[in-house]
Order: C-alpha cells, then structure tokens, then sequence
C-alpha cells in the first residue's frame, strides 16, 4: 500500500523537528494537519522512525494513540535489541577467533556511532563485513555457530552459484535462532563505489554494545557507505542517520561522490541537513539535480512491495547499480543485476556453469513474467522481493 502523501510530509517534519531538537533547537509541537493518527502510524513504521520520535512524542505533540503504539512497539523491541547485542558480539567473536578480520556494520554499532546509544534505530539484523579472501573461512564458521542459508536458496562452496555469488554479488543473509546475521564481502555490488575491506579495516573504530566492543566503520566511511547506498534514500531512517553522521563537517571532508552528493540533497530536502555542513558541500548540494529528489520521493512514497518486484525493480536495480558505477569495469556488475542477479541463482544446485546458468536464466524469466503479472494485478503477490543477499 503506498503512502498518504499528507501522513508522510508531517511524519517529515515531525522527523525534522525531532532532530533539531537533539542539536539544541528550541522545543515545539509540530502542525499535524489533521492527518489520521492511523496514516501517521503507518508512516512512521515505513520508514522505521519511532525510535526517534518516542522520546520527543510530548513536545512534538503526537497523539495519544500514536504515542502509545510507539511505546508498546519500543518495550517490544528492547528484548530484542538485547538478544541483538549478544548475538552480534557473538558471531564477531568467533570469526575473530578463527583469525579473520571482520567489521560489524550498520545497525547497533551504527547507533552508537550516530547517537552513543544501542536502541536509537530499533532491533535488526547483524551485519559482518570481510575480506573477499575471508568468505568460504567465514562461512564455515557462521555454520558452526548455528547460522544456515535459508532452504530457498542452500548455496555452498563447490557450486556454481557460489562462485556466481562472489563474483557478482556483494553479501550473503543467514538465519540464526535468535537473531539473522549479513555477511558482506564488498558495501555494494559495483567494487568501483567503495575501496576494499583493508581500507575501511585500517580506519575502523570501536563502539560499546554493552555486552562487549566490536569494531566498525570510521564516522566518514559510514556516511559514504549509507550515502551511496541503493536504497540510501528510500527510508527515512538512513537520511536521519546520514544527518546525525554530518553534524560533524569532518566526516564530509574528503571526495563525495556524486550519487552520496544526491542522497545528501535528499536528506537535507526531507529531513534536514545541520548547520554544520561546511558551506563547499551545500553548495554542491544546490546543484544537484532537483529530479532524484524528485524520484527519491516517489520511492518514500510507493507501495514498496510491488516497487521491488518484476520488471520493473530489476530496471530499477540496473539504474542503481549503474548510477554506483564509476568506471566502465563496474557496468557489468550493473548489468549483470538485470540479466542474472545473484539471489535468482542462489537455490540452483548445479556445480557446473554449463548447467547453472541454463537452469538460473529460466527461473529469472518466469520471475521476471510472475512479477509483471503482479504488477498487473494489485494486491497479487510479488513474485521478486529484494533479496538481502543480492
């Protein structure tokens, strides 16, 4: 379902507003324009900001109903983050013990980063990032730790779609019993976007999750990363995140690219940018194209199930892929999310390339034609959500 124009540009301002309230702006409640508390709700878990708002619920002057429902949600999760915390120590841990390198990205280490805090973004998912050299050790030991490759797509070292998966592919998901676990080898599919892990690896922080430190990205190299991510500009949570990073001019010094420059004008056209960003990269930002703001919109907006699926999301994944790139070696990569992505290929169990790649292909035209019958069909099932280890 997508999203009521109106719920969604006073949950933007309540998100404004909250954040100027964490940089010392005076408080104040914000005009709800008579959106149905019920619209603001739904906006408020799309974009995954209720952590932000909660604490400001009163001052904002948030209804009742949405109040409580924020709170209700945030007791839910507090277990959760906890569990979140332990298991993320965990699996760094043991790859740890088994002498790889490893950075936790993203989520509790991300909170803490931007806010000093685990429970500023909500419970989630632990995401490790490698080595490309370290992923088959790394593998192994997520396996021996309890975390599997979900049945619908069981790939393992020796098949084909292994090797299509490292090359092409950038992570790999895996279920655990308590908390699911992301294992990264590259931040995005194209390698041109970012450098290699030895760099960010050199740069890396620590953060306290409570239950034990673990090491991260540098302030910087989170900001690039979530700036120049596929999806940096869909959820209202990363443009918060990307705002909280930039209160320091610091982590802006250095190039920016010109996708993170995009998502950068999006952030300050949606939730703001702070006054601290130095005058050089606002002026950047005055010239980016006022058309991906414009296109960013409509992903904040659009019903998001139906927007990943089919066709059309594998175009959308191309012009992605394509707007990471940064040299010719990096269009393939694009390329290849159209032609063949990684997660249609991860439940073929061929070990050849001979058999595999016949075997992958079919499956992406039937994918492909389910998805547009989908799109044709309002409320059918999407036949190609996003994959998270695509």
């Amino acid at each position: 379902m997508a999203l009521d124009p109106a719920a969604f540009a006073v949950l933007s301002r309540l998100v404004r507003r909250a954040l100027a309230v964490e940089e010392g702006a005076p408080e104040g409640p914000v005009d709800l324009a008579g959106v149905a508390p019920a619209d603001l709700l739904e906006a408020v878990r799309r974009h995954r900001v209720g952590d932000l708002l909660l604490p400001h619920a009163v001052t904002l002057g948030l209804p009742g109903e949405v109040e409580r429902e924020l709170r209700a949600a945030h007791a839910y999760a507090r277990p959760r983050l906890v569990v979140q915390a332990l298991e993320t120590v965990r699996a760094w841990r043991a790859l740890t013990d088994a002498g790889i390198d490893a950075l936790v990205i993203k989520g509790l280490p991300l909170s803490v980063v931007t806010t000093g805090r685990t429970d500023a973004r909500g419970a989630g998912d632990v995401d490790l990032f490698v080595g490309p050299g370290s992923v088959v050790e790394a593998h192994r030991v997520l396996n021996e730790q309890g975390w599997r490759v979900p049945e619908t797509g069981p790939v393992e070292p020796g098949l084909w779609a292994w090797r299509h998966l490292l090359r092409w592919g950038n992570a790999l998901t895996y279920e655990g019993t308590a908390a699911d676990a992301d294992l990264h080898w590259r931040l995005e599919v194209t390698p041109g976007t970012h450098p290699g892990f030895a760099t960010f690896w050199s740069r890396r922080v620590e953060v306290d999750l409570g239950v034990g430190r673990v090491p991260t990205l540098a302030p910087g190299d989170a900001l690039r990363h979530l700036a120049a991510h596929r999806e940096g500009a869909t959820w209202l949570r990363t443009l918060v995140d990307l705002r909280r990073l930039a209160r320091d001019p610091r982590v802006l010094d250095g190039p920016l690219p010109a996708l993170a420059l995009g998502y950068l004008a999006v952030a300050r056209e949606t939730v703001g940018l702070p006054d601290t960003v130095p005058a050089d990269v606002a002026r950047r930002l005055d010239a980016v194209d006022p058309r991906l703001v414009e296109r960013a919109r409509a992903r904040q907006l659009a019903d998001v199930r139906r927007d990943f699926g089919g066709g059309a999301g594998s175009l959308r994944a191309l012009a992605d892929n394509r707007a990471l790139s940064t040299g010719r070696a990096d269009l393939a990569y694009a390329a290849m999310a159209l032609v063949l992505p990684v997660h249609t290929a991860l439940p073929v169990r061929a070990r050849t390339a001979w058999t595999g790649v016949p075997a992958a292909l079919l499956r992406r035209a039937r994918a492909l034609l389910l998805g547009v019958r989908a799109r044709l069909r309002p409320g059918a099932p999407c036949a190609e959500p996003p994959g998270r280890g695509a």
